[in-house]
């Protein structure tokens, strides 16, 4: 193969077994390249792992810890210093978010260093826009991204380049959704933004992922991969043919490849492993942001105000914490009488509310009117093949 080609590679792993993970881990590692020189004896390196909300590892909304430690225990077979941290959505406490997500207790048992990312320092974006992304990121001499490979209801997909956005700190993000109200307009920013907070290496949890409407509303799905790779864009470029995707469906990745920032191209990919076989048995059911997708820019808002499609809070569900309300950039939700509910005409579809959620208790509602455009998209697909 020629060697130019950027490398991937793909492992089976069907469990999160600590033995078998190590070694699965350490071959995908191998597979990709190698860590690159920075990370080596006494070297300083953050693990960012997907740490979305205070939900447990079996829901398969975050990185499995489990998969966490098998990074740790790698990097300290080298003589790495170790750190590990993330911004999740919502305004949880840190210790809920550690504890519930179980990476705290590994990072105890392992005796590394669990950061919340609160500090900011200020980079500079385009049109001299200020972005607060984590300080502590000066303090390091690498960085790996330890992604969860989901589905997203906002930019289809949840991979290496969402994952650096988790570097933006705190309600920043949610304000940023604000600036750019659309699919369409925050898949081009965060595209744009991965250029900025690339990591030095990335693997990729996507034993379980997850299907549906993620990426904390869906459903658990066994794809029992690793994918590994010094390029995150060519790594999501990989990832996403879980859910049939070329990176040509994704904007975020076509932004980031167009920028020059990694290679997308799946023949400018040398892909090795054997979970590479596996990528054409597996189809993970993908979630309503491709229909978002299909809604002209100029007609977001009023189409999906025609739809009724907005965030719903299911009652039964909601445990009147209030994290949804700090969540909203737009201040579209309210208390009432101890209920919490959506006002349509400020919501701008930013999902922030259904990502900050640890209850599943807000979900995109969806009317009969879409169920109807959706029905007829799935039979004009099936006409055309």
């Amino acid at each position: 193969m020629s060697g130019n080609k950027e490398k991937v590679s793909s492992v089976k792993c069907l469990s999160y077994d600590k033995s078998e993970l190590l070694e699965k881990v350490r071959d995908a590692v191998k597979l990709a390249g190698g860590f690159p020189s920075k990370v080596k004896k006494g070297s300083s390196v953050l693990l960012k792992p997907n740490m979305l909300t205070a939900r447990a590892p079996e829901y398969a909304v975050t990185t499995h810890p489990e998969f966490i430690r098998a990074v740790i225990l790698l990097l300290k077979e080298i003589g790495a210093e170790v750190s590990v941290g993330d911004s999740p959505a919502g305004g949880h406490k840190w210790e809920k978010i550690w504890t519930d997500t179980g990476i705290k207790k590994i990072c105890q048992e392992e005796n590394v260093r669990l950061i919340p990312f609160e500090n900011a320092k200020i980079i500079k974006f385009k049109k001299d826009q200020n972005i607060p992304i984590l300080k502590e990121l000066d303090d390091f001499d690498a960085m790996i991204s330890l992604p969860k490979l989901k589905t997203h209801i906002l930019t289809k997909v949840t991979g290496a380049i969402k994952n650096s956005y988790g570097l933006v700190i705190g309600h920043a993000k949610s304000h940023f959704h604000s600036v750019y109200p659309s699919p369409r307009k925050m898949s081009e920013f965060i595209g744009e933004l991965y250029g900025h907070i690339k990591p030095d290496f990335v693997i990729m949890d996507a034993i379980v992922c997850m299907e549906g409407d993620g990426p904390n509303t869906g459903y658990p799905f066994n794809a029992g991969v690793i994918f590994a790779g010094r390029d995150g864009v060519a790594v999501d470029s990989c990832a996403i043919r879980v859910f049939g995707y070329d990176y040509k469906d994704i904007m975020h990745i076509t932004v980031a490849a167009g920028k020059g920032y990694g290679i997308a191209d799946w023949d400018s990919i040398e892909k090795l492993g054997d979970g590479f076989e596996e990528l054409e048995k597996i189809r993970g059911k993908r979630s309503k942001a491709d229909f978002l997708f299909k809604i002209p820019e100029k007609l977001f808002f009023v189409i999906t105000m025609i739809t009724k499609s907005r965030p719903s809070i299911d009652v039964a569900k909601c445990a009147k914490c209030g994290i949804c309300i700090k969540a909203c950039s737009q201040k579209a939700i309210f208390k009432k009488n101890e209920m919490y509910n959506v006002t349509a005409s400020r919501c701008v579809l930013c999902m922030c509310c259904i990502e900050a959620c640890s209850y599943q208790a807000i979900s995109l509602r969806s009317s009969k009117v879409w169920e109807f455009l959706l029905k007829g998209r799935q039979l004009l697909n099936k006409l055309k093949k």
